[in-house]
């Protein structure tokens, strides 16, 4: 029988693909292709980074022989970029000690060219999706990348009786994932003088990130975030005000792209210079939505739409949209065509797309590619992707492009390039099976579950549940929630679910309506319906299952994180669920509006209005405003609660306050302590993960997290201990 420490750390030696290129250097027979990975170090508590080559040479086959090369420690290396010619590669390393040094290094022909030194010019360097840049100039003389601009403490005149200084002035930073960092700032760097400018404050005070070089390399262009009049945290939003700039390189001619829309990000330019395509989604609303493809005409500046906001999903080839946080950096196989992939129903997929006609065709179609494949790089001839599936962790995919130019359309003939093989962690999750449950009877008819049954491909099925940690004939059921509301699960691998099915649950990962990957109505179905129609088709998907007969009914259980928590703390005045785990939940919506990064959603999912570009001065000034907030709340009814519970809280969450945890629990406390006065008893546990944000994604945090969810579930729903379970089963 394995325990959830020891399934985790098994399945933490998996790693993870972060990027995939291929380099200019590759000939039509020989690619060279350089990966990026991830892995999780249990012992020091942080993500391992590395790289490695990948040589597949096509000599007459068309399967690729594949040669991998050694893996080697990035270490402190925060980006690196390989220059359009591949003769150079610019490395951007931040290196801690007493004080963290930041560094600029220029590599040639596997030797350092030069190192910079740039702690003096600027603070720490920005390489997530939203800000993170780093950019060569096509003609290989400058680079742009984004980092934090140093924070002056100059002394304020600010009257003729008062002096204060700028280092205790306050600034809003951009909240979840981005606490302390407040001003991202452009710094270009001229490869032939070493110099390295960081450009002045934009207009607004404005925020770059994800910069490019326009093809004559002159200047950048960018996506701009808003800060006025308030800073929202833009973590999982795609709904803020943004839009597309220009600059030049000396930080002279600041000029808007996108004007008439309010909405406008990831700029990718392709080939030769003359289109440039961007995504846009509605601003207000919720936060995660539909978005179109535009395109500027670079010598007219002309804006169009090229892919619409879809409300419902084609009829014909069931296309329900893009649903697209970015696109990928390297998109373009040839000057009018682009590849990406995006949410489709419980999947995500590849997409072809068409610029001029818009055109959109599905590359990894359902029943070849069942799992999930995410873009990593397009180019001519080649697409690089992983894949991956519930029970078979993540693959690195090479898609040979074949066009027929006679219909203008493509075939695209895939090959595993390596999969991360870890002989240790197949039995964790080759025995089980999963499947896509839909069409639930009296239910709307876009609510799906991703279904995970354990041991149904162990001929020894029986005697591996009962052997389980959580025993008995049939398995014990965990409904999982998605967060958001506006997300959405893909049928993709994941350690938890893994973990929960390596101890004998089944698991059941609810798309309710509201999910994104079905059309934009759908998204906006659930908008003033959260704690009603979400809830009730989690409780209609616990029906449906139970009624299949393969679950045991009386062992069902809960877990979700922020709006999943909500959910779940719904769910609970049922009191026939054996157990619930509570991540970061949102418990009181009225009480959430003033101590959140993201203050419009609460505004949001309740269907209230609220304008980013004219917020309320007031919060909560309309008493009906606050009762609609209050009554769609689970603290609204705490005290029906008694099934056992645990939450889990990130101490620095900034998307949901800890405070909504902790008062839910209170409540419960306080109700439970006067029950004892009674004789009665209940189980009500909290832990708090110091330093952790709103996905508890730390290695420490996600690592204990799951011990301490795993482990509390199979308290609550073990039928008996192996050996009694398995003698009353008549198993052996």
């Amino acid at each position: 029988m394995s325990t959830p420490q020891v399934i985790f750390k098994t399945l933490a030696t998996i790693p993870t693909y972060t990027d995939a290129t291929i380099l200019p250097d590759s000939t039509d027979n020989t690619l060279n292709i350089q990966v990026s990975l991830s892995q999780r170090d249990l012992e020091r508590n942080v993500r391992r980074k590395f790289t490695r080559m990948i040589v597949a040479s096509f000599a007459d086959k068309s399967i690729p022989q594949v040669f991998t090369g050694y893996s080697v420690d990035t270490g402190d290396t925060i980006a690196r970029a390989i220059s359009p010619s591949g003769k150079s590669t610019v490395v951007l390393r931040s290196v801690s000690g007493e004080k963290k040094k930041h560094f600029i290094e220029i590599w040639s022909e596997g030797s350092i060219l030069h190192i910079l030194e740039t702690t003096a010019i600027h603070d720490d360097f920005y390489a997530d999706a939203t800000f993170g840049t780093l950019e060569w100039s096509r003609d290989e003389t400058k680079i742009v990348y984004v980092a934090e601009r140093k924070k002056t403490e100059d002394v304020l005149e600010v009257s003729e009786n008062w002096q204060g200084t700028d280092k205790y002035n306050y600034r809003p930073d951009w909240g979840e994932t981005f606490t302390g960092k407040y001003d991202p700032s452009l710094v270009i760097m001229n490869i032939n003088t070493f110099d390295v400018k960081v450009l002045d404050r934009l207009k607004d005070n404005m925020s770059p990130g994800q910069a490019i070089f326009s093809h004559d390399s002159k200047s950048v262009i960018f996506t701009g975030y808003h800060r006025n009049p308030q800073s929202f945290g833009i973590m999982y939003c795609q709904n803020r005000l943004t839009g597309l700039y220009q600059i030049n390189v000396d930080g002279t001619d600041l000029r808007h792209l996108t004007e008439e829309l309010k909405n406008a990000r990831s700029p990718r330019l392709n080939p030769d210079g003359t289109t440039m395509v961007f995504l846009s989604n509605t601003v207000n609303g919720p936060q995660g939505s539909c978005a179109k493809l535009c395109k500027i005409n670079v010598a007219s500046g002309n804006v169009s739409t090229f892919v619409d906001f879809v409300r419902k999903a084609d009829t014909t080839t069931g296309f329900p949209g893009l649903f697209v946080d970015q696109l990928p950096k390297q998109l373009w196989i040839s000057a009018t065509k682009i590849v990406t992939s995006s949410a489709w129903r419980l999947r995500r997929t590849l997409l072809l797309i068409d610029v001029m006609s818009g055109s959109v065709q599905e590359l990894t179609p359902p029943k070849a590619y069942p799992g999930s494949m995410t873009a990593l790089f397009a180019s001519t001839h080649w697409i690089l992707t992983t894949y991956s599936t519930p029970t078979s962790p993540w693959a690195l995919m090479l898609g040979q492009i074949d066009s027929n130019k006679q219909n203008d359309s493509i075939a695209v003939h895939f090959s595993v390039l390596e999969v991360n093989k870890v002989e240790e962690a197949k039995p964790f999750y080759m025995t089980h099976s999963w499947s896509i449950v839909g069409k639930i009877p009296g239910q709307l008819k876009n609510l799906e579950v991703l279904y995970l049954q354990p041991f149904r491909n162990d001929f020894k099925n029986t005697k591996a549940q009962a052997q389980s940690a959580v025993s008995g004939t049939k398995p014990p059921l965990v409904i999982i929630p998605h967060g958001g509301p506006h997300s959405g699960f893909a049928a993709e691998f994941s350690v938890l679910n893994t973990v929960l099915l390596g101890l004998g649950f089944a698991v059941a990962c609810v798309n309710f309506t509201g999910s994104v990957g079905y059309g934009q109505d759908n998204v906006e179905a659930l908008v003033g319906r959260v704690g009603e129609l979400d809830v009730n088709e989690c409780q209609a998907v616990r029906d449906f299952l139970i009624s299949q007969g393969e679950v045991d009914p009386e062992r069902i259980c809960l877990t979700g994180g922020s709006h999943a928590g909500f959910i779940v703390a719904h769910l609970l005045k049922d009191p026939s669920y054996k157990a619930a785990v509570m991540r970061n939940p949102v418990t009181d919506i009225p009480a959430a509006v003033s101590v959140t990064d993201n203050g419009q959603w609460s505004y949001a999912v309740n269907g209230l209005p609220f304008d980013m570009e004219s917020p309320p001065l007031a919060t909560l000034a309309d008493p009906e405003v606050f009762k609609k907030m209050r009554v769609s709340s689970p603290m609204h009814h705490v005290e029906k609660v008694a099934t056992p519970t645990l939450i889990l809280l990130g101490s620095g969450d900034r998307r949901v306050s800890p405070s909504q945890g902790i008062a839910w629990w209170q409540a419960r406390q306080n109700k439970i302590w006067k029950e004892q006065l009674h004789g009665n008893s209940a189980v009500n546990r909290m832990q708090v993960f110091d330093g952790a944000g709103h996905a508890l994604d730390s290695v420490e945090a996600e690592s204990n997290s799951t011990y301490s969810l795993a482990s509390f579930l199979v308290e609550f729903t073990r039928a008996d201990t192996p050996e009694k379970a398995a003698e009353a089963e008549g198993v052996v």
